[in-house]
Parts: C-alpha cells; structure tokens; sequence
C-alpha cells in the first residue's frame, strides 16, 4: 500500500462525517427535535468526540496493521474473523442505505422516466472502478473532489444569506428536551459511529504521522460545522414547516442559489456535491469490505469487488422497493443496527488496554 498526505486522509475522514447530511440526517432529526434540529446536531457531535478519541487511540495500535488485520491480532483468528464480519455487515447496510438514497433523488429531481435499478448500477461500476485502485489513488480524487465541494459550499451559503430569516429559528428551545437528546444521539450514532472505517489505511501509511491526530481533529470540527450550517440554513429559509413537508428539504434550498448576482438555477450542479460524496463512501466501503475476504493476487482483488458491487446493487433493489419502505428502514431500523459499532469500539479498546497492561 502507498501512503497517502494528512490531507488526503482529512477528505477521506470529512466524507464519511457529511455523506448523511444529504437526505438523512434532516429526515432523522427534523420530526423528533424540529426547531432545534441545529441543537441536536451540536450535541450529537459533541457525544461524537468520544469515538474520535476512540478511533485515534485504536490506530496507535500496531500502527502497521488496518482494522481487520487489528482485529484478528488482538482477538485471534476466529473471534477476530466474527467481529470482522459484523463490521463488514455492518457497512454493507451502510451501503445499500446511501446507494438507495442517492439513487432515489438522482431519479426524482434528474431521471424521471428512468428505472432506479440504472441508476444504481451506474454509481456503483464508478465506485468498483476506483476501488480496484490503491488507496492513496481514492485518497487522490476524495481530496479533489472534496475541495471543489467545500468551494462550492461556501459559494452557495454566501449566496443564501440574504435568504435567512432568523424568525424561523425562534423560539429557542422550543422542543422537549428528550427529543432533543434522542435527536443527538441518532446523529452521534449516524454521522461518527462509521468513521470506524477510516481506520482500513494503517497510520503508518500516512506521510505526515505527526499530524495524524490534528488533522482528524481539525476535519471533525470542520465537518460539524458543515453538518450546523445545512441544518441552521435549511430551517432559516424554509421554515420547519416546509421543512417537514419536503422529501429532500436540502434540495429545495439550493433552488434559492444566486451565483456572481447573476446565475441562477445552479441547483443541479451545486447538488453533484452530494453525489460525489455518496461515490467516495461507496468507493471506501467496497475498497475495505474487499480488504476483508482473503486473496491471492491483484487480479483476485477486482474479482472480489466487482461481485460486492453486484451483490450491493442486487441487495438494494430487493430490500428498497420503494421510498415508504427506505424511509420506515431509516427511521426504526438503521440507527439500531449502527448502534453496534459502539460495541465493537469498546470490544476493540478495551482488549487494546487489557493486551498492553499485559
């Protein structure tokens, strides 16, 4: 494996914290914490920090191995191959939740007449493509990517301020309280559980070691604020109510996108951001699922990803038949089946601590 800048590790490590912001996060929130959704997000980032201190403190651990080779020394083969398959089950549903999701508003706001089975199948060859690369190559183009849409972030909220109105974020603290810590708990669970992940590239194969802890750090806060500014911006223009109402409220706001004073109806091309942070997640998962399932050679490594692709496309197609059902998965069942990664991160830790007093 090649290594790869603090940098490239920073977009990598910022895709997998926002990835959710496009369709979900305000989905999940919005109808439990409502006016004081943008709270929810600053608490659940805040519970948050502890799996970043657990991830950071994880990959100081034999900083040559990645996650699942961690595993199986730390647990010996056979518990470390069940706790490995959990994890990779795990991010497999991750998937097909972004795969569906993605797919679903390409279809509704783009590619009305097409089948969303196409739609999938063409995300997915991109992201088999490039996982069949190595890792400092993803890491290449997240970092690419992830600069054009952190540019056009900032262009489209300079552009969406004289929209803001502050009366739709009053009255403060409107919300019960327990719907306000249940609302953060599902985004400390959705948006930080899964940065698990990153741990697939050893710390030994980052270039500037010494900035390892800082950057992640810095690319949490970062990723927070991001997360803070759809959320307060969503409400402040459209008000909870039509906040509520839309599918893909987020959308609905690029609408109001006015760039250089003259272009407008941008909304199209300001959205590719999301679609071009679902296809690095995707690309990531199949890349560290492929990881997992032993191999002999190069060639056996595209073989692998390929049929995980399939399989991913074929699953997705069956589980989501149609947005009802994504929505009800999304809504009572995927926070439940995240919630196990906080297991394996205290397995994980715990067995670190345990092995070094040893």
């Amino acid at each position: 494996m090649k290594k790869i800048s603090y940098l490239e590790l920073s977009s990598i490590f910022l895709v997998i914290l926002i990835t959710f912001n496009s369709g979900i996060n305000l989905f999940l929130i919005k109808n439990t914490s409502g006016i004081d959704s943008w709270l929810s997000i600053i608490i659940g980032y805040i519970i948050g920090l502890i799996f970043l201190l657990l991830t950071i403190y994880i990959s100081n651990y034999h900083k040559e191995l990645n996650l699942f080779e961690k595993n199986k020394h730390l647990f010996k083969d056979f518990i470390g191959t069940i706790i490995n398959i959990i994890i990779s089950i795990i991010f497999f549903i991750i998937a097909i939740t972004l795969l569906y999701n993605i797919s679903s508003f390409i279809n509704t706001q783009f590619l009305y007449h097409t089948p969303i089975l196409i739609t999938m199948s063409l995300l997915i060859i991109l992201s088999i493509y490039c996982a069949t690369k190595e890792i400092n190559i993803i890491a290449h183009i997240s970092l690419l990517l992830m600069a054009i849409n952190i540019i056009m972030f900032i262009l489209c909220n300079i552009s969406l301020i004289g929209n803001i109105k502050i009366d739709n974020l009053l009255p403060f603290l409107k919300t019960n309280y327990l719907n306000i810590i249940i609302s953060s708990l599902k985004i400390a669970c959705i948006n930080t559980l899964p940065i698990l992940i990153i741990l697939i590239i050893p710390k030994e194969k980052i270039t500037n070691q010494n900035k390892y802890q800082k950057s992640l750090i810095i690319t949490y806060i970062i990723g927070t604020l991001i997360s803070l500014i759809i959320t307060l911006t969503t409400i402040s223009i459209l008000g909870i109510y039509l906040t509520n109402m839309y599918e893909y409220a987020e959308y609905m706001v690029l609408k109001k996108v006015k760039l250089f004073g003259f272009l407008e109806r941008v909304e199209n091309i300001i959205s590719m951001k999301w679609i071009t942070e679902t296809y690095i997640y995707l690309t990531l998962i199949i890349y560290s699922l492929t990881k997992n399932i032993k191999k002999k050679n190069k060639n056996t490594d595209n073989c692998i990803s390929i049929i995980i692709g399939i399989v991913l496309v074929i699953t997705t197609n069956y589980v989501f038949k149609n947005i009802t059902i994504f929505n009800n998965f999304i809504k009572n069942i995927f926070i439940y089946i995240i919630a196990i990664l906080f297991i394996i991160y205290i397995l994980i830790t715990t067995k670190i601590i345990f092995t070094k007093k040893e």
